[in-house]
């Protein structure tokens, strides 16, 4: 670095290296940043100069600065000056192009078609090397087709990343302008309006083009055809003509008519199923858009999916009128009654089938799908509130489905059921940000099926351990449940300000239930006020029994919006739990003693009191009030953390950064070497991988230890390996100065095999008051299957006298290096003979019982960024750096506009990728699905702004 740095490659206005193409360059540049103005500020014709300049001076200074860390990289600063430019040049064409008269120059479009074929045609051959020499004879070209291989891409696997890349895009970019030239044929004429292109012709012509060239290779001595570039030629051309569609395709303003009588007689008919619409409001409003916004909040009927706009209904009136409004009420799409049937049959199932027991596990889901069946609007809040609390996998031993993945699937299911389609289609996001999502979406989906293909066989191994192909299905089925609620999310903001207030309500509540479960965590374990102690936290994410950030991070997502749900009521005693809450909230953020934790809950209260003393002020009410509770707020919260920092614990924590992030980096360099060695770089080695990837492929000489389930004669046993610390556990209910009898049956192949089981009062990862035994295999050969008892006393538990029992657990681990040990039939019996242990023949594989380990970075990457890097390449990281950085900039445009919800999710969000950098974060799904759900709803209300919250400037930015 410090050599680039005094290289020529740098240069404060051009660079000495590389002379006048640097200038030509800067062009390109300029040029190439004005389609991502369009998608930034496209929904504001209104934006100031000055914004986009500043947006593009970032976007230069960011990309100059990532040129620094490549060998080859040239870095100038009149990129930087280039990039405003285009950003400037993008707003600007967003101001003018739409008063230009396109329907006369659209005319002459067919015309300039047609004569760009045949000059089209000849540079397709020449590039395809038709022109490189002489041809083959007919009979030498058929002969050449047996030696052609038609799998998809069997030629891209016998060459390097970098070949295969750039054949894929050379190939595309071949028959993108088929799909260009079918758009413009499409759109021009002497229609006066856009229309849709469909995407069928241009991928038929693009395909028998692609044929013919492809077959014409066969003549040509120096080269082969490749059937898959027909496929790519069949999917550039359909995309081409699709993403031209929508960008370019016209956004009706209204999906009703004009005429006010229409508007007041659906708003009629919708008020007994919203409470607070106003229909005076709506009678007494003369503009057109005003209008519809208010029917549009009015309406309870959204279409469940993230379509785009369609043309106006061409007789509104009659469809309103009559008792034709109570028959297209109820008129139901055929796939929202099969999709939901399925997922609430699917819900049903997999609570009938909990190793729990469906006595404990199927009532609750029941009676829960019958609530929300008759309050479907109320899931957001139920969604919201039950997620810490709904994974019981250290009792029920699923690793891959917990209780909330049931709860979210009914919650779909009866969704969907109960889901009407509105006979006016409005986006549910922008057209941007639905091809940003689809665009990470598919990135996610390419590396899952890189992650599980081929697929491993279905037993008892498959779901029960993260080193199996199947845990990419586990990692991203948060993301995949986030985007199927799309249609209830997109229901719900058809009343914008009622679902912001059910979404700060949902969060609020599931933040309360998480402080409850911490205080109750400290209380049993190391005591309230135990600081000096090194105990941190895990509350009710049991995912981190292999580590992690995720308690902190859930902590600091949700704090901002109990500031929001004060903030909605307006109510003095709501506004008294809301400032309990968050102090409670900050006090269980420290406790964690995670040092990015707790610098990211301090940005996000400074940054909370700004933004909220800035709404106030603009507002002008309720000025005193406010600026006291930030006060009141900002010294609590001050003085519950005082001491928590303060002591020897915490101080030892810090004082250990340095030492800390030297291992940190050291762990993200082994990982990317995996990745760049091991797996694509495009795509990535695939959701959930790592684990498995860091147990293979990594540098260092240390391997956790493994567990393995083997079934032979019908009769199925555990098999552990050695390694590093992992304890195979279950909780048992053991009682305090009582004795019980262990008994278990034990074999291995090596003669120095022992094997240690603690029984022990345990938190998720750490012990307290423990019976250590350890069991020397000796009682049997090598290789023969021994009996083993002893005696164990609790005589020592609950030594404290505390009122509050600790929960007791049964541990198994080899701690014998290079030993495997098998073991089965464990029994607890207590004196009266009753067996404490569930499952302890292991005939139901991981039922009951769960893991924790002492070793955490074979388990996670410890960064979200390069988390989604190796599991999904550069192109995922391209696509989520892009989408959240979208997701941002709208959001601190709507905040800058006074739209109170967006400066919750600008902070939250925010604050979650600041925590990020020192932790993967998304690879627990729970964390996972709500980080999803939360950037969806932002996506979502940038489309539907909330006026009631929101200051007048909003609406120019809508």
């Amino acid at each position: 670095m410090a050599a680039k740095l005094t290289s020529e490659q740098i240069g404060w206005l051009f660079t000495p290296s590389c002379g006048n193409s640097c200038t030509l360059k800067l062009i390109p540049e300029a040029l190439l940043v004005m389609p991502l103005a369009i998608l930034l500020f496209q929904s504001s014709q209104r934006t100031s100069l000055v914004l986009a300049a500043i947006a593009g001076a970032v976007l230069g200074a960011f990309i100059e600065g990532l040129q620094l860390a490549i060998a080859s990289g040239i870095s100038q600063g009149a990129s930087i000056t280039s990039r405003m430019a285009g950003m400037m040049l993008g707003v600007v064409m967003i101001r003018y192009l739409p008063g230009v008269d396109w329907h006369r120059l659209r005319r002459y479009g067919r015309y300039l078609l047609l004569l760009g074929v045949a000059p089209y045609l000849v540079v397709l051959a020449d590039i395809n090397y038709w022109f490189s020499g002489k041809w083959l004879g007919f009979t030498e070209g058929i002969e050449r087709l047996g030696e052609i291989h038609f799998l998809p891409f069997y030629y891209h696997y016998f060459t390097t990343e970098l070949v295969a890349l750039v054949s894929l895009l050379f190939q595309t970019g071949a028959y993108i302008p088929v799909g260009i030239g079918f758009w413009i044929w499409h759109q021009t004429g002497w229609s006066s309006s856009f229309r849709r292109c469909s995407i069928f012709l241009p991928g038929v012509v693009a395909g028998l083009l692609a044929c013919i060239i492809e077959t014409g290779k066969l003549f040509i001595p120096s080269i082969h055809p490749d059937p898959t570039n027909i496929l790519i030629a069949i999917v550039s051309a359909a995309l081409a003509c699709r993403l031209l569609d929508l960008l370019f395709s016209a956004k009706p303003d209204t999906c009703l008519s004009n005429d006010h009588a229409n508007t007041l007689q659906a708003a009629r008919y919708h008020r007994e199923l919203v409470t607070d619409i106003d229909i005076k409001e709506i009678s007494q409003t003369s503009e057109p858009d005003e209008t519809f916004d208010l029917y549009q909040r009015s309406s309870t009927q959204l279409k469940p999916t993230a379509s785009f706009p369609l043309a106006p209904s061409p007789d509104i009136t009659t469809q309103f009128s009559g008792s034709q409004i109570q028959s297209t009420q109820h008129k139901r799409s055929l796939w929202l009654i099969i999709t939901g049937t399925i997922a609430l049959l699917l819900a049903g199932v997999a609570a009938f089938t909990s190793p729990l027991g469906a006595t404990w596990a199927l009532p609750p889901l029941i009676i829960y799908s019958a609530l929300l069946w008759w309050r479907p609007d109320s899931w957001l809040v139920w969604v919201l509130a039950s997620l810490p609390l709904l994974d019981l996998s250290p009792w029920s031993g699923r690793l891959y489905w917990t209780e909330y993945d049931s709860l979210l699937l009914a919650t779909a299911g009866i969704g969907y059921l109960r889901l009407y389609p509105r006979s006016c289609i409005q986006p549910v996001i922008h057209q941007s940000s639905a091809l940003l999502l689809t665009l990470f979406v598919i990135s996610a989906a390419v590396s899952l099926g890189t992650a599980i293909f081929p697929l491993a066989p279905i037993d008892d191994n498959a779901f029960s351990s993260y080193f199996s192909s199947y845990n990419g299905l586990r990692s991203v089925k948060g993301l995949f449940f986030a985007l199927a609620l799309i249609p209830l999310l997109a229901r719900e903001w058809s009343n914008p300000q009622l679902a912001a207030s059910r979404l700060a309500f949902g969060m609020s509540l599931g933040l309360g239930v998480e402080v409850l479960y911490v205080l109750w965590e400290r209380a049993t374990f190391p005591g309230l006020f135990n600081f000096e102690t090194g105990y941190r936290i895990t509350g009710s994410f049991h995912g981190m029994h292999t580590g992690g950030a995720y308690i902190e991070g859930y902590l600091v997502l949700a704090a901002p919006f109990v500031v929001l749900w004060a903030w909605q009521q307006r109510n003095a005693l709501i506004t008294l739990l809301a400032v309990g809450l968050y102090c409670l909230d900050a006090y269980c953020v420290m406790v964690t003693f995670s040092r990015g934790g707790q610098i990211a809950f301090g940005l996000v209260t400074v940054l909370l009191i700004i933004g909220f003393l800035g709404a106030v002020l603009h507002k002008r009410t309720h000025i005193l009030s406010g600026i006291s509770i930030a006060i009141l707020i900002a010294g609590i919260t001050g003085a519950i953390a005082w001491p928590i920092l303060s002591s020897s614990f915490s101080q030892s924590r810090f004082a250990t950064t340095g030492k800390d992030a030297v291992t940190r980096v050291d762990h993200w360099q082994d990982s990317i070497d995996i990745a760049l060695m091991q797996g694509s770089t495009v795509f990535g080695m695939g959701p959930g991988s790592f684990p498995s990837a860091f147990f293979w492929y990594s540098s260092l000489p240390a391997r956790t230890s493994t567990y393995t389930f083997i079934t032979k004669n019908r009769n199925t046993y555990l098999q552990l390996g050695s390694g590093e610390t992992l304890y195979f556990e279950q909780p048992v209910a053991v009682e305090p100065g009582q004795h019980y009898t262990l008994a278990m049956k034990l074999r291995s192949q090596a003669p120095n095999a022992a094997i240690t089981t603690p029984v022990c009062e345990k938190a998720l990862l750490y012990s307290f008051e423990c019976f250590w035994l350890s069991l020397k295999l000796d009682k049997a050969p090598p290789g023969e299957w021994g009996d083993y008892q002893t005696d164990i006393s609790t005589d020592g538990f609950n030594s404290a006298n505390s009122r509050i029992q600790r929960p007791v657990k049964l541990s198994i681990y080899n701690g014998q290096p290079g030993t495997l040990i098998d073991v089965d039939n464990v029994s607890l019996k207590d004196s009266d003979g009753n067996d404490l242990v569930l499952n302890g023949d292991f005939s139901d594989g991981m039922s009951h019982w769960f893991f924790s380990t002492d070793s955490h970075l074979p388990w996670h990457i410890k960064n979200l960024f390069l988390h989604v890097f190796f599991e999904q390449g550069w192109f995922g990281l391209a696509c989520f750096i892009v989408l959240t950085g979208y997701l941002l900039t709208r959001g601190l445009i709507r905040t800058w506009h006074n739209d109170v919800l967006h400066l919750v999710l600008c902070i939250s969000l925010g604050a979650f990728l600041a925590i990020g950098i020192v932790d993967s974060l998304i690879d627990e799904p729970r964390l996972a699905f709500l980080f999803y759900l939360l950037m969806i709803t932002g996506l979502i209300s940038d489309t539907h702004p909330l006026p009631l919250l929101s200051g007048n400037r909003t609406r120019n930015t809508a």
